[in-house]
């Protein structure tokens, strides 16, 4: 049970009564406006979180969704291309003179290998730097 004597109950006693003596209502103007400002805040919040939520869903579409569809790859893969090749030049085909059958027959057509640049006509090197003079083919020496 509480004590009647406590000091700091009876001060409290004390405001309580010097409240309620000076308590007036507020006028009706005054509690309207803040109800009214009250009201405007909350509807300008919900607006905010509203732009909030479509612009970022906005922005979430236009990431994920592909902006321009792929190509179309072609019905059948074409083959790749190949270079044309270059035209060939063919070394002119050695005149034939009055050799003997025998010459003619042993004649091989020039190569890359054994023609020489400085002779004539293509002629082989073999024929050109190891004749013997007689009939115009090279010498070879056995092993």
């Amino acid at each position: 049970m509480p004590e009647p004597q406590d000091p700091l109950r009876s001060l409290f006693q004390q405001a309580a009564a010097s409240g309620q003596r000076r308590a007036i209502t507020a006028p009706v103007e005054h509690i309207a406006e803040r109800g009214k400002r009250m009201h405007r805040r909350r509807v300008a919040a919900v607006v905010a979180g509203a732009c909030l939520v479509l612009a970022g869903g906005g922005a979430a579409a236009a990431k994920l969704l592909p902006g321009k569809p792929p190509s179309t790859p072609p019905a059948t893969t074409p083959f790749p291309r190949q270079p044309s090749p270059a035209p060939t030049t063919r070394p002119p085909s050695p005149v034939e003179t009055s050799r003997p059958p025998s010459a003619a027959r042993t004649v091989r057509p020039p190569s890359a290998e054994t023609s020489s640049p400085g002779a004539p006509g293509g002629v082989p090197t073999s024929l050109t730097n190891g004749t013997n003079g007689t009939d115009g083919m090279a010498s070879t020496s056995p092993p």
